[in-house]
């Protein structure tokens, strides 16, 4: 990929994932990727269902581990770190943003992106002031704090869960198919946060099927079989946003 001058955030060195079934059967979800992510790239993963995208997500945000190979995460080594260093790593470096969401109902909007900050220990007062500043960031409004998720559209929520990756200012943002459930306008509208949370010095993972979301990056890979078929710079073109159109 370009921009050979940034720094190395996440190392993968022929990294494989095989699931084993009850009855011994093996599947083959990565077969030896290696890959170089740059601090502040803006990268999508593209690929047919079932092919590896979210396994290797998982594997990149340290909710799976590996079968074989390795990974390097801002120069750490993951494999030598037990289930508590990895949890308070990935806390630490990494957001999440999923495509249903995964906001906890009973919650209100306040709660729901203040909860990786409650991790870390950070008083009621600065955690509050970090909430409403992530929550702006997306261009959500304040008046949505005390809100529960259901009395917010499939966009606002969608905004929300991405407030809740960034609120603790993490280098790294993985993002599975985050606009999978939302029309067309709520896509740019997500696509558009994704934009300018990249612009402000944020990594960002995506996976998506879908070409006109991908393309919205700035770099492209491409699996199949579990393997790396093509890397390609971006052809914003493509993207569903209209000012790349």
């Amino acid at each position: 990929m370009k921009q050979m001058s940034k720094e190395i955030i996440v190392k993968l060195i022929n990294v494989t994932k095989v699931y084993t079934s009850p009855g011994g059967i093996k599947t083959w979800a990565l077969r030896g990727i290696t890959l170089d992510i740059r601090r502040g790239e803006y990268l999508a993963v593209m690929g047919p269902s079932g092919h590896g995208k979210t396994t290797l997500l998982n594997i990149i945000g340290l909710l799976d581990r590996p079968t074989s190979g390795k990974v390097i995460l801002d120069g750490i080594d993951v494999s030598k770190l037990n289930d508590s260093e990895l949890a308070k790593l990935r806390n630490r470096k990494i957001g999440f943003v999923f495509q249903q969401y995964n906001l906890i109902g009973r919650m209100s909007v306040l709660e729901n992106i203040e909860l990786p900050l409650i991790v870390r220990g950070i008083s009621r007062k600065k955690r509050i002031e970090m909430v409403k500043e992530a929550l702006l960031k997306v261009g959500g409004e304040l008046n949505w704090l005390n809100k529960k998720p259901t009395q917010l559209s499939g966009g606002q929520q969608q905004r929300v869960a991405i407030a809740r990756a960034i609120v603790g200012n993490p280098e790294l943002i993985l993002a599975d198919e985050p606009t999978g459930a939302l029309d067309t306008a709520s896509k740019k509208v997500i696509l558009e946060v994704f934009e300018r949370v990249n612009k402000v010095g944020h990594t960002i993972v995506l996976v998506t099927h879908d070409p006109t979301i991908a393309y919205c990056a700035r770099y492209i890979l491409h699996i199949k079989d579990g393997k790396i078929v093509k890397e390609e710079e971006s052809d914003r073109s493509i993207c569903i946003l209209s000012e790349y159109t």
